[in-house]
């Protein structure tokens, strides 16, 4: 009898032992980041019958992509949680981005999941095969993971940037947000969004290192400047990036369409108000919704983008209020909608609000948006 126990607990030992190397193994394995390669439909599918196709994105659906990093991992397209309201029919949504804890039993990753705040089985993990992962998810569907491609530091630098978006037909939020590296933050929800009305917030040296890791992966000196579906009833997302306070690029994208990176950085980004504390702070509700706007000089226009207009729109807020007696050079059109503006003047340094109640206001935003930011190349000659 004594043999048996013995032999028992040598075996079972011996079992543990293999097993926490065989994890061991397993976590080196996935060490770093990954990207998804293909999706197999039918858990039928051999490893032998997955073959490795280009990635491209999708204008639907955010790419997969997965960052281990030793005990931690970093999902790219966010977790996200929705809610439904069965009194007000109202659904919505809880998002997070970073790192959380995950752990492997055998070959089954479990993650602890931020919203639900429970470990929570995700997947079983094939590193069989180099430079690969075959993760098998509960539904029986397969996803192929290959290495992501390292990339050259983009010489092209900037120390704030500014995301907006448009809205499209429905419920799409429309937002803007405006992130330094200094971690200051700054909220404007305008409708479809938690967080209605201007708001700032700070986030950590260690948040704000990975948002703009985030941000340098799109490589912004490579990339277009506009982005573009087939479709209508879209949002635009427009993003603007900074320098010491002057734009050095804005690239827009109707219907998500554009790179992997660009569409990595929205999820780390756009939804930022749910995960860090935000202050209400007073704005001038009479200079509102300036929305679809552009200069119009010497028959020329120069059509800005939400996040750019976004930008004016805060130095508006800040802006000192001055004797309204200056030579104008541009005339300031646009969506008022919803607004008490009648008609804005300016030679881009001072701004004189002409209100439909009557009122005339001329601000002085301390610098000149106009000159600082774009040049004639900017306009368009009108037909």
């Amino acid at each position: 009898m004594k043999n048996s126990i013995l032999i028992f607990c040598s075996a079972l030992l011996l079992w543990n032992c293999t097993e926490s190397k065989q994890q061991i193994s397993l976590q080196n394995k996935i060490q770093g980041t990954w990207i998804y390669a293909r999706y197999a439909e039918s858990e039928k599918k051999k490893d032998t019958d997955l073959i490795i196709e280009s990635v491209k994105p999708s204008i639907f659906r955010i790419p997969i992509g997965i960052n281990f990093q030793e005990n931690k991992l970093e999902y790219f397209r966010q977790f996200i949680e929705y809610n439904f309201d069965t009194i007000t029919g109202k659904r919505s949504y809880n998002t997070f981005v970073g790192f959380v804890p995950y752990q492997l039993k055998t070959d089954s990753l479990f993650v602890q999941h931020p919203l639900q705040q429970k470990l929570v089985f995700k997947c079983t993990i094939d590193a069989s095969l180099k430079d690969t992962l075959i993760l098998k998810r509960k539904d029986g569907t397969y996803l192929r993971l290959v290495p992501l491609e390292k990339k050259e530091k983009d010489p092209l630098y900037f120390d704030q940037v500014v995301l907006s978006r448009s809205g499209c037909f429905g419920r799409c939020p429309i937002m803007n947000i405006s992130i330094k590296r200094d971690g200051s933050v700054t909220y404007y929800g305008e409708k479809f969004t938690n967080n209605i009305g201007l708001y700032k917030g700070k986030i950590s040296p260690e948040f704000t290192k990975y948002i703009f890791k985030k941000l340098e992966d799109i490589q912004i000196s490579k990339v277009k400047t506009s982005y573009s579906v087939g479709h209508t009833d879209d949002e635009t997302v427009s993003s603007t990036f900074l320098n010491n306070g002057t734009i050095v690029k804005t690239i827009s994208d109707y219907g998500q369409a554009g790179t992997k990176e660009l569409l990595w950085a929205y999820c780390a980004t756009l939804n930022l108000d749910q995960q860090i504390q935000l202050a209400a702070i007073p704005f001038n509700e009479k200079i509102s919704n300036l929305d679809l706007i552009y200069f119009e000089k010497d028959n020329k226009r120069l059509f800005l983008s939400k996040s750019e207009t976004f930008l004016l729109w805060k130095a508006l807020q800040s802006a000192t209020i001055i004797p309204s007696d200056f030579e104008k050079k541009y005339v300031f059109h646009g969506g008022y909608f919803n607004s008490d503006i009648k008609r804005i003047e300016s030679n881009g340094h001072l701004y004189t609000i002409y209100l439909k109640n009557g009122h005339i206001t001329t601000y002085d935003i301390g610098y000149n948006f106009m000159e600082d930011n774009f040049s004639e190349a900017d306009f368009r000659t009108l037909n």
